[in-house]
């Protein structure tokens, strides 16, 4: 079944924290407006035994292209389709947007921060396939063993929050520790990139991977250049 990527837009009106099992989420419930409500779950945890703490990044100051357009856009879920030039302006890429430096991503904390129920709430990630919910709030690209099926570009999941009344945006970023930041046009990873285990390897990894300025990435092609 295809993926539908997208972004919803909504209010969180709920949160809970799950540790009971293999794959633990950090599950986050949204007002969409006409759409109704929404079941966000975010990974806290992968399901690979090996490295199973997921990398984050918080940016309290986000500023990018995607923030002068999605406060036009209505509450709901909106699909992105980068290939087809569906949003495709507000397509997320970990690697070819320059959102943000991955060397300053951490093991994410043992517990989340929950959003002002006043703020906007931005999930970036892929609809459920059956009922109303948005996963893979996280990278989409670089896997090799793990859900490589789901690999693409231009449709990485993150959480932006807007705080209005301060006209401050927050950006959350995730990503797993077994995927490679060297891809191709298909987001699978470059040959040479992940290890025999399918760990990323050499100037692939989060925290040593070169990603260029924005305007620069025309020229280059993902992390080739660096193996």
């Amino acid at each position: 079944m295809a993926v539908r990527y997208g972004v919803l837009i909504g209010r969180v009106i709920e949160t809970k924290e799950e540790r009971n099992n293999d794959t633990p989420h950090y599950q986050v419930i949204v007002d969409a407006g006409d759409q109704g409500h929404y079941r966000v779950p975010i990974n806290v945890r992968s399901k690979g035994r090996e490295h199973p703490e997921l990398l984050y990044y918080a940016d309290e100051n986000f500023d990018a292209h995607q923030i002068t357009i999605l406060p036009n856009m209505n509450l709901g879920f909106h699909e992105i389709n980068y290939h087809q030039n569906i949003n495709e302006d507000i397509a997320v890429d970990f690697i070819r947007s320059a959102l943000f430096d991955p060397s300053e991503m951490e093991i994410i904390p043992n517990n989340v921060a929950g959003s002002d129920n006043d703020a906007t709430f931005y999930a970036f990630g892929f609809h459920f396939n059956d009922g109303k919910g948005v996963h893979n709030i996280h990278m989409n690209q670089g896997n090799s063993r793990i859900s490589s099926k789901e690999n693409d570009i231009f449709h990485d999941g993150c959480v932006l929050v807007h705080f209005k009344n301060e006209n401050k945006w927050v950006a959350y970023f995730l990503a797993f520790q077994s995927q490679s930041w060297c891809t191709n046009d298909q987001g699978y990873p470059i040959e040479g990139s992940v290890d025999m285990k399918g760990f990323p390897t050499g100037s692939c990894t989060y925290n040593t991977v070169h990603i260029p300025a924005q305007g620069e990435y025309d020229s280059f092609s993902a992390g080739e250049s660096n193996l």
